[in-house]
């Protein structure tokens, strides 16, 4: 097969994170359309390193231990070298760091660097990105909301930063299985109702508002209702001491990092993300995609995702969230409605076709772009 663009992904480590599954999800398929790939990792291995190369793409890993060290500089040249890249696409802080100084000094013409995580919120890398910018051919964000953010932070031309959002492979949510069967399996009634909450427990996700939230629910309605979290972190210790004098501990299942949220989000009927801040929230997307109507934060980047196939609440008020969380288990039409909307949403925008489409258009108006240059 020939190809008309060489990429090559340059990232920090190949570990469980966002910017991670991203490339496991896309370069693969960007393989299939005229694009040859190459994935170089920093530091480490990591599991995804490994998914990856089972796909049939080669991974290089530098093992860089120390800030300064020539043998894996001289391994990232010989890859440069051998491989030629038409673009060199950089992801997280680490990988930004070293592209924009290593990718330019061998002779990689053209530099993306994908913005993920709040590399913006220190002020040091902001100094540094503003020092560099002009080594970046074009930088990409998630959402517009990010996008508008960088502008104002790095001062540039809002016509040198694109929007790819994440992307959401939506046959994964397309599967047989026994509903009550699974319910029965974590310990609840298959005829409760279930909300659910995916997410670290960490400083910003809101869990604490959501259990006050459940409990003024729970005492309007008595029975019949279960709060499941799945996730884990610093924070729960500080949640378990917090639900100990509620009337619904009992109903409140804390279910620690799961490898089938899929499934647990088919048993539920409504998702509750009550987060401060996010980037672009991979559990509201996956929500969507399971057909569960969602309730979320009226932060700007979540009306940008869910728009009006969600409810939308105001951040640290759990009074509202209890209203909203009533209101749906109540109204079974409104929640099927918005749980329809919201998957249509997703499948149209940000299925995994949909994506891949989208970025391997960007590259290819990159390429056009130097050639006109």
């Amino acid at each position: 097969m020939s190809f008309s663009i060489k990429v090559l992904h340059l990232i920090t480590g190949m570990e469980v994170g966002g910017a991670e599954k991203m490339l496991l999800k896309l370069v693969p398929r960007m393989e299939g359309a005229m694009v040859e790939n190459r994935v170089c990792v920093i530091k480490g291995r990591g599991p995804l390193g490994a998914e990856l190369e089972k796909t049939g793409i080669p991974v290089v890993y530098l093992d860089i231990h120390a800030v300064i060290e020539l043998r894996p500089v001289l391994r990232f040249k010989r890859l440069v070298d051998e491989f030629k890249p038409d673009i060199l696409v950089t992801y997280l802080i680490h990988a930004d760091l070293f592209g924009r100084i290593f990718g330019r000094a061998f002779g990689i013409k053209r530099l993306v660097c994908y913005q993920r995580g709040s590399l913006l919120n220190w002020e040091f890398l902001r100094h540094f990105d503003r020092l560099t910018k002009s080594l970046v051919t074009k930088y990409i964000t998630q959402t517009e909301t990010a996008k508008k953010e960088l502008e104002a932070a790095l001062r540039i031309d809002g016509r040198k930063i694109a929007v790819v959002g994440n992307a959401v492979d939506m046959k994964a949510f397309d599967f047989p299985m026994d509903t009550n069967s699974k319910k029965r399996s974590l310990g609840l009634n298959p005829g409760d109702k279930n909300i659910v909450c995916v997410g670290n427990l960490r400083e910003g996700k809101g869990h604490q508002y959501l259990l006050d939230a459940f409990e003024e629910l729970y005492l309007r309605r008595f029975s019949g209702v279960n709060l499941l979290i799945a996730g884990d972190g610093q924070k729960k210790n500080n949640l378990l001491m917090q639900i100990k004098p509620f009337t619904s501990q009992a109903n409140i299942h804390f279910l620690g990092n799961r490898d089938d949220i899929h499934e647990i989000l088919r048993i539920s009927d409504v998702f509750v993300l009550p987060t401060l801040y996010e980037g672009m929230s991979n559990a509201i997307m996956e929500a969507m995609a399971s057909k569960v109507a969602v309730i979320t934060t009226d932060i700007p980047v979540n009306a940008e995702l869910a728009g009006d196939t969600a409810i939308l609440v105001p951040v640290r008020n759990a009074v509202k969230l209890a209203e909203a969380m009533d209101t749906l288990l109540r109204n079974d039409a409104l929640r099927q409605d918005l749980a329809a909307r919201a998957y249509h949403k997703i499948s149209s925008e940000y299925s995994l076709d949909v994506i891949v489409q989208k970025y391997i258009a960007l590259l290819k108006e990159i390429i056009n772009d130097g050639h006109q240059a």
